[in-house]
């Protein structure tokens, strides 16, 4: 009887090593997936900004909204993964954390590219592109942050990634309240100002959420490493 428990419990441990491993990798590749959608989504949002024929920017605002869905479906794999894991690599709060503030910044993402469309923005403004250039340079540190997750004492390398976009959100702040107040000094028409302060509001908006994504990296990097 003492050998069958004994075998039982091997068995199970056994179970619940390889659940556990497994499970870790699916979290991990989740993330990465999400966090390399993100990139994607920056660099075709910079690549939009700064192409001058308007018929050229149709197909990379679609392609803008595309990887937005494939965001969406990222992140409900993770909160279904969430719901029947036992054993997760992560506190559960989180994951869900940095879950939900990479698909935000991606929401926003396509939010600034959708008003950018159906405004029918013909002449980008150079604070739009800087903040954009931020953005990309923000979700490209995120991408590499992430990946770093499942490397043994990576704390310093993600606390460091972690600064440099909160850096990059200080630099969009500043670009922000200038272009804005410039909006409204010498931007005559209404409809106009308008457009641009609500592409401007969303734009920055998308790198206040990498600051948001940021502090999920660091409070994981923190309690975990």
């Amino acid at each position: 009887m003492v050998k069958l428990i004994l075998a039982f419990l091997k068995f199970n441990m056994s179970g619940l090593f390889k659940n556990y491993f497994s499970n870790r990798s699916l979290f991990y590749n989740l993330f990465n997936d999400a966090a390399k959608n993100l990139t994607d989504m920056a660099t075709l949002l910079t690549t939009v900004v700064n192409i001058d024929n308007e018929e050229e920017r149709l197909p990379v605002f679609k392609q803008i909204d595309k990887l937005e869905n494939n965001g969406d479906d990222i992140t409900h794999k993770i909160y279904l993964a969430l719901d029947k894991v036992i054993f997760t690599p992560l506190n559960r709060g989180a994951i869900h954390a940095l879950a939900s503030a990479i698909d935000d910044v991606a929401d926003t993402i396509q939010e600034a590219s959708g008003r950018m469309y159906l405004y029918n923005i013909v002449d980008f403004m150079p604070s739009i592109k800087q903040i954009a250039a931020l953005i990309q340079s923000a979700g490209a540190e995120i991408e590499k942050t992430v990946a770093l997750l499942r490397v043994p004492k990576s704390r310093d390398m993600i606390l460091t990634s972690c600064r440099q976009i909160k850096e990059y959100e200080h630099q969009s702040d500043q670009i922000y309240y200038h272009a804005v107040a410039e909006l409204f000094a010498n931007e005559k028409n209404a409809i106009i100002l308008i457009k641009y302060r609500e592409i401007l509001a969303s734009l920055e908006n998308s790198v206040n959420c990498c600051k948001t994504a940021a502090e999920a990296l660091e409070s994981i990097s923190l309690n975990n490493n």
